[in-house]
């Protein structure tokens, strides 16, 4: 009846796009991952319990991949 109106979590990804996320998860290989909408987004050179800036520089089906513009704070684990 009416128009859904999207979020901006819910809008689609796309090349280019900058956004904030907390990392609270990391993959076999080290990289970051953080899952937007019904994307995983893998963050290479970040590290579980830090924030970052990202942009958005390849998507692929379900899966995108970010560049760290800015680390907005680091993680405060001990390794």
């Amino acid at each position: 009846m009416y128009p859904s109106i999207k979020t901006s979590e819910e809008k689609s990804l796309k090349v280019g796009d900058v956004i904030t996320v907390d990392i609270y998860d990391i993959d076999d290989k080290g990289n970051g991952v953080v899952h937007r909408g019904d994307k995983k987004i893998i963050i290479p050179n970040a590290t579980s319990g830090s924030k970052v800036k990202v942009r958005i520089i390849k998507i692929q089906g379900d899966i995108a991949i970010g560049h760290v513009i800015k680390v907005l704070s680091e993680s405060n684990s001990d390794y």
